[in-house]
């Protein structure tokens, strides 16, 4: 069964998608702020930030939301409670001589799984092939679909004076134009989807991999600063 994995950057597909209406949204993230995510769940900011929303849930789990995403709990909606927060082992110290700083790169656990390390603030970037063509894509769980830059749709030999930029959404550039497509091959490594739909946004700067793609996947987890994928 696939885990839930929420990771930030998350688009607001203007159809299809779970409303926030009647609550007043946020502009920033403040630490202690009782919120309600897009999917009607209750939580607690942990951290301040200008746009990245570490919220933690009465399970103890904590997602990043785009802060969009989130909205303020109603008043008569009194915040979860927050288990304590434990902080994760030290890490092993570096062997002598080595680098105190390891590289960010892509680490087999098996023959079906793989593991991107995030940044500081969470991202996963990562580069996939499409249609063959390399394309850098920023991980994100609460894109409904993979989403190509006008520059990556090129590169990946999608003429965009046929495509039909029909739909709307709402990103961090405010609102832009999208157009539907279907990606003949997305590839990490050695898992291959075929047949992906998808489409082009005329306002991204980084394309996004979303659930078109990952819930092909055998299973997808956040955990402990890393992705992991397996197939």
């Amino acid at each position: 069964m696939i885990k839930r994995a929420v990771l930030a950057f998350a688009i607001l597909v203007s159809s299809g998608e779970l409303s926030l209406a009647g609550a007043e949204a946020l502009t920033k993230c403040v630490a202690g702020q009782a919120v309600i995510d897009r999917e009607g769940k209750a939580g607690v900011i942990i951290a301040d930030d200008t746009k990245l929303c570490q919220v933690k849930y009465p399970d103890g789990q904590v997602y990043s939301w785009i802060f969009w995403n989130l909205a303020t709990a109603p008043p008569n909606k009194s915040a979860p409670a927050i288990p304590e927060a434990r902080l994760p082992p030290a890490p092993n110290p570096a062997p002598s001589g080595g680098s105190a700083e390891s590289p960010v790169v892509l680490k087999p656990f098996s023959n079906h799984t793989l593991v991107y390390p995030a940044d500081r603030l969470g991202h996963v970037a990562l580069t996939a092939m499409v249609n063959g063509t390399p394309v850098r894509f920023l991980v994100d769980t609460g894109a409904s679909r993979v989403t190509l830059t006008p520059e990556a749709a090129r590169s990946a030999g999608i003429d965009l004076g046929q495509l039909a930029f029909n739909q709307r959404t709402i990103t961090a550039n405010g609102l832009a134009r999208e157009a539907p497509v279907t990606l003949r091959e997305i590839r990490i490594e050695q898992p291959s989807i075929d047949n992906v739909p998808a489409a082009v946004n005329e306002n991204l700067r980084i394309s996004l991999l979303g659930m078109t793609f990952l819930r092909r996947l055998k299973s997808f987890e956040m955990r402990e600063g890393a992705l992991t994928l397996s197939w």
